[in-house]
């Protein structure tokens, strides 16, 4: 069965899932496809570059108890009867009215995050000539193990654990992978604790930087002894924080 948001804009469709406005269904359906999807994939890696700030200024808030009856009870009654009678031409004007609706919502908070990120990231402040890129290393559908920013001006790098703890007796390594360099992944070091942030120096032209995949492994204490990834690996892609 064809589902609803197969023909979404796959843009808005990522956009829409890294913001939280789809329902839990859809939110699974979504994270799903994406799994088979690689263009949606990195579609959702590049909104939630876009948004990573915000995770640090917000609260988990639960609603209050009567929420939900003070919403019922701002919705017309209808009668069964009156429900029975819609036809297929109301149900699809609905439908189509329901899209729209969900469209305006995600513009809405789409617009405002946008805003706020801006805000967070560079205060009524002048950007640099050179802005900074950002990749996620993601596991799942769930939040973030890490994140790395990187300044193509300076080749300073520095990666965050987001969820990420400290493998016990293992380490985590930082890759680097491009055809411009070799067949196999270059080794950026080891990250140590993960605690704090951890800053590095890439020392490879900007331009293979930036079209680089990037890696981080779990590897025996003191990094991978043959000089690859020997064990199971996260990967990022660089994507500019500019709005």
């Amino acid at each position: 069965m064809k589902h609803d948001l197969e023909n979404e804009n796959i843009d808005i469709l990522a956009a829409e899932y890294v913001l939280g406005t789809l329902s839990q269904d859809d939110r699974q359906w979504v994270a799903d496809r994406a799994q088979q999807d690689n263009d949606l994939q990195q579609a959702i890696d590049r909104w939630q570059a876009h948004f990573v700030g915000l995770n640090e200024y917000v609260t988990d808030e639960r609603p209050r108890a009567d929420l939900l009856a003070d919403i019922l009870a701002k919705i017309p009654a209808q009668s069964e009867s009156e429900v029975r009678t819609l036809g297929r031409d109301e149900l699809s004007l609905l439908r189509q009215q329901l899209s729209r609706w969900r469209r305006l919502t995600f513009a809405s908070v789409a617009m405002a995050a946008c805003l706020l990120v801006m805000l967070v990231i560079n205060p009524f402040t002048s950007t640099s000539p050179e802005s900074p890129f950002v990749a996620v290393f993601q596991a799942d559908d769930q939040q973030p193990a890490f994140i790395m920013s990187l300044n193509l001006e300076t080749r300073a790098l520095t990666v965050r654990s987001v969820t990420a703890k400290n493998p016990q007796g293992k380490t985590y390594q930082l890759w680097i992978k491009s055809d411009d360099i070799g067949p196999n992944p270059r080794s950026l070091g080891v990250l140590g604790s993960v605690v704090e942030p951890i800053h590095k120096q890439v020392d490879f032209d900007a331009n293979i930087i930036r079209h680089a995949t990037f890696g981080i492994s779990v590897e025996p204490e003191g990094g991978s002894p043959t000089g690859l990834p020997t064990g199971p690996a996260i990967h990022g892609w660089l994507y500019p924080t500019e709005i």
